[in-house]
């Protein structure tokens, strides 16, 4: 690890005194996992597993997941100044490795999924392309495109991340205008498993266009500006279809054009992914179904995974739902049979769960709420690691972990639920 990371390991154990209320034990740990998975040239280490699953590459869409949460942890008023400066410094490292892949020849264009560690693209058989990527990487870069202005780099983000003239010159402009203009093709789903129209990838594509906007109109780039919320109603209008015609769920795809035979549920936890990962002071996707569709998975992995028939650890803490991708699923972490559940889908839940009880238009009981996600946490705290680390999964029946160890999108996840449910006063026990 780049020895300046191991300084500020050091660093952040004793700079959130103020979390001793909540899981703050695991949230730095978290951190620290995050942090040890950044390589000093930019990449993002998915996971250090070499083997059976070999996820040593760097993956566009987690590595826009965890810059998001990253920052989010830089401009936090807990951080202490000289963290923040170090995050927003290796920010520069990772803005320079994504601009190399933007311009780095490869087979699917700006919708390549992964890439070598060195920055060489990926040449394998994989499901490409993966059109979720480049809208999340300009979500993420719009979050510190908003810093660097605040801080007086304007001439920066003009030249490195959004200048207003075409050919698309800088990051943030040419993820938007590939988005823009590709929004409606097929490609494949966050899983990397079927290709379609896919509601994670549309609603992350249109979120991205409309604050995409209003940086267009910042950066005197009115065209542009328009055209992306054409662009963004235009999906709008297809996301309606997802949605089941009683309105109480929403279906994960449609026009499938290579689905897997056994894949039959349209439930599937990208849904709830997709409302966490666009939430911006309000969620962007129609809450009751999301809500719907959450309480439907929940419902189908209390009876798919024996572990979740212990509802209790062993000093009678409650214990939540653990959950997996969707009903069907047979990725074991290793290869292919009964597949178990998620870290960062049991996660995404209690972060769901907070986001909603702190929402004015949902009418639940928000102490309910928070109960639930609290017992969300308590079950990741029973099923990881002694040492704190979160791999991908946990055994369906023994609860012991499976899958890549440490995975980047495991820890940046804890992350990110942990500040919505301090944000809305939730407490998970530590």
């Amino acid at each position: 690890m780049n020895p300046a990371w191991s300084a500020l390991i050091l660093i952040l154990l004793g700079s959130h005194a103020s979390y001793a209320q909540m899981s703050e034990k695991q949230y730095e740990r978290s951190l620290r996992g995050t942090l040890s998975n950044l390589l000093e040239n930019g990449a993002l280490l998915a996971s250090p597993s070499g083997h059976e699953p070999n996820y040593r590459f760097h993956w566009v869409r987690d590595s826009a997941l965890t810059w998001k949460a990253l920052l989010g942890v830089a401009t936090s008023p807990e951080t202490r100044p000289d963290i923040r400066a170090t995050l927003l410094e290796n920010a520069e490292n990772w803005v320079r490795f994504e601009t190399r892949l933007q311009e780095t020849p490869k087979l699917t264009g700006l919708g390549e999924p992964r890439f070598e560690l060195d920055g060489r693209a990926n040449f394998d058989p994989w499901g490409r392309p993966q059109n979720d990527g480049p809208a999340l990487r300009a979500l993420a870069m719009m979050d510190l495109a908003k810093i660097w202005i605040d801080s007086g780099r304007m001439g920066e983000v003009e030249s490195r991340l959004y200048g207003g003239r075409l050919p698309a010159q800088g990051m943030i402009k040419r993820d938007l205008e590939f988005v823009a203009h590709h929004w409606n093709d097929q490609s494949f789903d966050l899983w990397e498993e079927e290709k379609g129209l896919h509601y994670y990838t549309l609603q992350a594509q249109k979120t991205s266009l409309e604050k995409g906007a209003e940086l267009a109109l910042r950066m005197n780039d009115p065209g542009a500006a328009a055209f992306y919320l054409e662009q963004a109603k235009r999906i709008g209008e297809t996301l309606g279809r997802f949605l089941s015609i009683d309105g109480k769920f929403l279906s994960y795809s449609i026009e499938r054009s290579a689905p897997l035979p056994h894949k039959q549920s349209p439930l599937d936890i990208a849904v709830i992914l997709s409302a966490i990962q666009t939430w911006d002071r309000g969620f962007q996707v129609p809450l009751r179904a999301a809500y719907g569709t959450l309480q439907l998975l929940t419902v189908d992995a209390e009876k798919r995974y024996s572990i979740n028939s212990v509802r209790t650890d062993g000093r009678g803490v409650r214990l939540g739902v653990a959950l997996g991708r969707y009903p069907e699923d047979r990725y074991t972490g290793t290869g292919f049979g009964e597949a178990n559940p998620w870290f960062l889908s049991t996660l995404a839940s209690a972060e769901f769960l907070c986001r909603v009880s702190v929402e004015p238009a949902f009418k639940g009981s928000r102490t309910q709420l928070l109960e639930l996600a609290e017992r969300q946490f308590n079950r990741i705290h029973h099923h990881m690691l002694p040492d704190g680390g979160l791999p991908e999964q946990f055994d369906r029946r023994t609860g012991y972990v499976r899958g890549a160890r440490d995975l980047t999108w495991s820890y940046a996840s804890y992350l990110t639920a942990y500040r919505a449910c301090l944000e809305a006063g939730s407490t998970p026990a530590p």
